[in-house]
């Protein structure tokens, strides 16, 4: 275990952008790097692909088609290891919320917090139950349902789609927050899903606490341009993400599909397309950012 986050007790101040505010000195720096945690990423994104893809097909294909095992015990091993690595870390994530103050929201403060976990971990929560329970269901009968089985990994990449473009409308048409959103407040402007993503995960994922909450903020409230990268970024995983796993759980179900081909397009598509999506997005921040503070150079201020 890390130690002990240092707790922030920062007042949280207005999250509402102000255009006639003076433009600060600096560009609110991001007290984080990708460059600087190479190594714990790739564990960790190793360990995801196991949990998300490699481990269903490398168990169920040998078995399916090398064994004699009735299709009920198949599942039943299959089933069995599905969220081992994502459920541990839901588990530490957890833990860490409610133990540590200093990774917790802005503004979720004393006794009480303790149960006000971020927006990221009830959403991760809703998306991780759905799967689970397809799983559940269709490994159940004496005849698993293999088509149903298929499901998680596509229902679970639909539903974050479907969350990240309903945030992309209620930003566009202006809407408020009707309720706590991690460290937005209710009843102020809302914000881009990718923004509270990016800021629970770095939070709490790399122990960054408070401290990056509190700059995360100041960046956003500075810099237009950076407020419409995490616009466009919100889009780019958004749209994408809804339409590809519709398509995976349509075509999931189409009966002229085998259910053995079916299965691995479930298993195997989503994380193909996540981890190109990862690459494209961090050259594009990468540019992103550099071209921002570029731009905020010219207008003469301090970077």
């Amino acid at each position: 275990m890390a130690s002990q986050p240092v707790p922030t007790s920062t007042p949280l101040s207005s999250l509402t952008p102000s255009s006639s505010s003076p433009a600060p000195h600096q560009l609110p720096p991001l007290p984080y790097c990708l460059r600087d945690h190479k190594r714990n990423i790739a564990i960790v994104w190793t360990l995801l692909a196991l949990d998300a893809a490699i481990l269903p097909l490398v168990l169920f294909y040998p078995l399916w088609f090398a064994s004699d095992l009735n299709p009920a015990y198949i599942f039943a091993v299959t089933t069995s290891v599905f969220g081992l690595i994502s459920g541990a870390e839901w588990a530490v994530r957890t833990w860490l919320l409610w133990r540590w103050e200093g990774l917790r929201p802005l503004g979720v403060d004393g006794p009480g917090g303790r149960w006000a976990f971020d927006f990221f971990h009830w959403s991760y929560s809703i998306g991780y139950t759905i799967a689970l329970i397809e799983l559940i269901i269709g490994a159940a009968p004496f005849r698993p349902i293999v088509r149903l089985c298929a499901l998680p990994a596509p229902s679970f990449i639909l539903f974050f789609g479907l969350l990240l473009l309903t945030f992309q409308v209620y930003c566009h048409l202006g809407f408020e927050t009707p309720f706590r959103i991690s460290s937005l407040p209710r009843g102020v402007p809302m914000r881009p899903l990718i923004y509270t993503i990016l800021e629970d995960v770095i939070a709490v994922d790399t122990k960054c606490g408070r401290g990056y909450r509190e700059q995360l903020k100041k960046r956003y409230e500075a810099s237009p341009m950076f407020r419409g990268m995490l616009k466009r970024l919100n889009l780019f995983w958004g749209l994408p993400a809804t339409v590809l796993g519709a398509g995976i759980v349509a075509l999931v179900w189409i009966p002229q599909v085998p259910e053995t081909v079916a299965y691995g397009i479930g298993w195997g598509v989503p994380p193909l397309w996540i981890g190109l999506w990862v690459v494209i997005t961090i050259w594009w921040v990468q540019s992103a950012l550099r071209k921002e503070k570029e731009e905020w150079c010219k207008h003469g201020t301090i970077c």
